[in-house]
């Protein structure tokens, strides 16, 4: 009798540890899992934030460039210095000089074409290839006399043309 209870003293223990290694087991896979997940998903959102950020800064230049090549008499001034010193807020030093060029008509500045690309390259980190003749500016033909020309010779396209 002495060994049939010790046989099953010993099963009983042997089954309680097997089920704790078990247990802890799956509460560790659990958890495993569950930072997996979040990791996945905070990925995202901060991807998703980055994304946010870049059609912000996207939207301060457009509105800037936008602003800046209306015809001369509907300038907003207050627009044109709040949305300039936005965009100097976050541009890397290269890109503001280049904008401030353009923007003081400097000689050898570059164009409003150039500029875009430019900037879209520094906002995703990389040049897609997409080309600056890519971009179409719409133009407003009453004004832009001593204005940054939209467009840098390319061709003999009559959508390329220096004005101004």
């Amino acid at each position: 009798m002495d060994n049939i209870s010790t046989i099953l003293i010993s099963s009983i223990s042997t089954a309680s540890v097997l089920g704790l290694i078990a247990f802890i087991f799956r509460s560790w896979i659990i958890e495993r899992l569950k930072a997996s997940i979040k990791y996945e998903y905070d990925l995202k959102k901060l991807d998703i934030e980055n994304q946010k950020e870049i059609r912000t800064k996207s939207e301060v230049v457009a509105d800037l460039l936008a602003e800046w090549v209306r015809q001369c008499e509907h300038l907003d001034y207050h627009q044109l210095n709040k949305l300039s010193f936005q965009a100097y807020l976050w541009l890397p030093k290269e890109l503001a000089e280049d904008l401030s060029d353009s923007l003081a008509h400097q000689k050898g500045s570059k164009d409003v074409r150039t500029l875009l690309k430019d900037i879209r390259t520094h906002l995703h980190g990389k040049d897609d290839g997409l080309a600056s003749n890519c971009v179409i500016v719409f133009d407003e033909p009453e004004c832009h006399l001593n204005h940054m020309p939209l467009y840098r010779n390319e061709g003999s396209s009559k959508r390329n043309i220096i004005r101004g």
